[in-house]
């Protein structure tokens, strides 16, 4: 899954809010691409769908897993672990998983 890196230092007392987890909507962007990229004729088609495939499949086992163990969509989910974090029930951007399981793009 792809997670969100800054390379710039915090500010002194800032969370990391935005730094190191897993998000639902820049991944959805990242598999939009693929998405289309994998359509397209070309030289990383292949490749493109590889990763597509593979992200997707990470990306729904997740999600879905964490809402089966807990019985939420959560905001974020741990990078290392794949725990629900933050907020729950979190039907924002966590809720392009039904997006993501039809494959709407």
């Amino acid at each position: 899954m792809l997670f969100i890196l800054v390379l710039l230092p915090p500010p002194t007392g800032d969370a990391p809010y935005w730094r190191g987890y897993i998000w639902i909507n820049a991944n959805y962007l990242a598999l939009r691409s693929l998405w289309n990229l994998r359509r397209a004729a070309g030289p990383y088609q292949s490749e493109a769908k590889k990763m597509y495939t593979e992200l997707r499949d990470v990306l729904l086992s997740t999600i879905l897993g964490q809402y089966k163990a807990t019985g939420y969509f959560w905001e974020q989910y741990n990078d290392a672990t794949g725990e629900g974090m933050r907020c729950h029930p979190f039907t924002g951007w966590t809720a392009l998983v039904v997006n993501i399981m039809a494959e709407d793009f």
